[in-house]
């Protein structure tokens, strides 16, 4: 492996905090423990999980894989709810357009190379190696994800 083997428990102790903020990032505070929770046990306890060479850089993959499969069904549960409560308000309202709403606008994906290249202030390399995606690919995310900030926090 390259590193001194450490124990479930000592994985857990050394990246859950760090994770939890990536987490955050990407689902929000309440849901972000749960992410994580289920990133570690489903990466810890797989076959494959004492060859794995960075288990911080896998870890991080795994926490952005959890975080798409939760999107996708809070997406499914939010327009469920939007049909049956349609009709229950009268007029919608008012709201301001904040940094953390247009953030929540944002995919999964996007979200997690903002978080890594803005708060964890990783370079293009870095947020390419932990997420396992090309260089190219954090740009285009990069780019798309501004466009799209900018839009909405321009509106």
């Amino acid at each position: 492996m390259g590193m001194e083997a450490l124990t479930r428990s000592e994985v857990f102790e050394r990246y859950a905090v760090e994770l939890t903020r990536f987490a955050t990032s990407l689902v929000g505070p309440t849901e972000a423990q749960d992410v994580v929770s289920d990133a570690f046990l489903r990466s810890m306890w797989s076959d494959g999980w004492v060859e794995v060479a960075n288990q911080r850089a896998y870890l991080y993959r795994v926490v952005l894989s959890q975080a798409r499969m939760y999107q996708r069904s809070a997406g499914r549960r939010r327009q469920r709810e939007h049909k049956a409560a349609l009709g229950a308000v009268a007029t919608p309202p008012e709201s301001e357009v904040d940094v953390w709403e247009a953030l929540g606008h944002l995919s999964v994906p996007e979200r997690a190379v903002i978080f890594l290249t803005y708060w964890e202030d990783l370079p293009e390399m870095d947020v390419a190696a932990w997420l396992g995606i090309s260089e190219r690919t954090v740009r285009r995310q990069l780019s798309r994800a501004r466009h799209k900030l900018g839009r909405l926090l321009n509106d």
